[in-house]
């Protein structure tokens, strides 16, 4: 087996197969992908798969329209779907608060040319038979929104990254990033093989601060719960296919699952979690199983008034999982300064899934020396300067950031 690359990359997630696939596809030369599990098992089939494509901040709409183009590109290199659905989305307001944001969405969608519109209450109740309409003040919608099975995307990545060249190699565990004067020279399997490249990516997600520790460097975010509830199905109430919903002013977002509904609250005070008791396989990790009720309990009168019989709704199964999530809500990409060759893609803040594409094109823009097509500043791992992610405090100022988040 081949024990020399131009690039390896860790992790088998969503945001390592996108690196992979946006470096293959600018001929990066040979390139290694390696996953102590299987290829998209563990964070990125957790997730609630929304491609939101408005956000109040451009560079994160770039991010999110390069992840739409790479799914048709990808469609058309392998000749098969990957099962987009576009059911359009629609932004709830029902406070001055949330109205501002609305208000804010709208204009950047605007501006960036992604479809738009206010509608009336009749037109949400006939779009979201479920919905109480009498409590939308106001509600916009974009009917170009999408979501997608976020396993089946990170697995779409990898296949197209290994028809391009990549190599795949899971179920191999990194036991460390090697280093040499001040640069990176590879890694060190669990088995104790030695695999040397001048370029490592750390995109192990959850787990890259273990990784980054014995160098004496901290990237700025730690793992974060986040969870959501799926109903029972009724397929009358809960139609496959309606639009999924943001709703600032309950702190959820709701979207349609083979006709029943899935529901995603936020705590007012978000869980994080230590990176070092994370076991090496999610289905093993406690994510605290009484916050499926107590998190409930908490959030269904904020949902009520739109849901009005939630309390007496039957949920047929629970998720959570984790997202790592960085001070201020922003992604971590790009060299890491302390070591030559030392690359990051991670702190994916709950919007992994929709700008997973951008963010490996970005990754791979700054690992080939290309001119960015976004500023790679707002993304720099240094820019809160020297943190230490295993801290309690700094976990706080983590878990805060979703707890702080706007929408759902």
């Amino acid at each position: 087996m081949e024990k020399t690359y131009d690039v390896i990359i860790i992790g088998g997630g969503l945001l390592g197969c996108a690196t992979a696939y946006q470096l293959a596809k600018r001929k990066a030369g040979r390139i290694l992908l390696l996953d102590g599990n299987e290829i998209a098992s563990q964070a990125s089939s957790r997730a609630a798969c929304l491609l939101t494509r408005a956000r109040t901040k451009p560079a994160l709409m770039e991010l999110v329209q390069e992840t739409y183009d790479c799914i048709n590109e990808i469609e058309t290199l392998l000749g098969e779907s990957l099962e987009l659905q576009q059911c359009g989305s629609i932004t709830v307001a029902s406070s001055e608060a949330s109205l501002k944001g609305l208000e804010a969405l709208e204009e950047a969608a605007t501006r960036f040319g992604i479809p738009n519109e206010r509608i009336p209450k009749e037109k949400v109740q006939a779009l979201l038979p479920w919905i109480d309409a009498e409590a939308v003040d106001v509600a916009l919608y974009m009917p170009t929104d999408a979501f997608i099975d976020s396993a089946l995307l990170c697995s779409g990545y990898a296949k197209a990254a290994a028809r391009l060249g990549v190599t795949l190699r899971p179920n191999c565990k990194v036991k460390e990033i090697m280093v040499e004067g001040g640069r990176v020279c590879g890694v060190r399997l669990a088995d104790g093989e030695c695999i040397e490249a001048p370029v490592v990516v750390n995109a192990a997600g959850s787990w890259a601060n273990l990784l980054m520790r014995p160098l004496h460097v901290g990237l700025p975010f730690t793992p974060v719960r986040s969870h959501f509830w799926i109903t029972k199905i009724d397929k009358e109430r809960f139609p496959a296919g309606h639009p999924f919903t943001v709703i600032p002013d309950a702190r959820a977002f709701t979207r349609s699952d083979v006709g029943a509904l899935i529901i995603g609250l936020r705590e007012s005070r978000c869980q994080s979690f230590d990176p070092a008791t994370l076991t090496g396989q999610l289905e093993d990790f406690d994510f605290r199983k009484e916050a499926e009720w107590t998190v409930l309990d908490e959030c269904a009168p904020l949902l009520k008034p739109y849901l009005h019989d939630i309390d007496d709704l039957p949920i047929a199964h629970y998720m959570a999982g984790p997202s790592c999530y960085v001070p201020d809500a922003m992604f971590i990409i790009g060299p890491v300064q302390a070591y030559a060759g030392l690359f990051t893609v991670a702190g994916c803040c709950g919007g992994g899934v929709a700008a997973g594409g951008g963010m490996g094109r970005l990754a791979a823009e700054l690992i080939t020396g290309e001119t960015p097509f976004v500023n790679p500043a707002l993304f720099a791992p240094e820019r809160f300067g020297e943190v230490d992610p295993f801290s309690p405090e700094f976990q706080q100022r983590c878990a805060d950031a979703r707890s702080n988040k706007k929408g759902g």
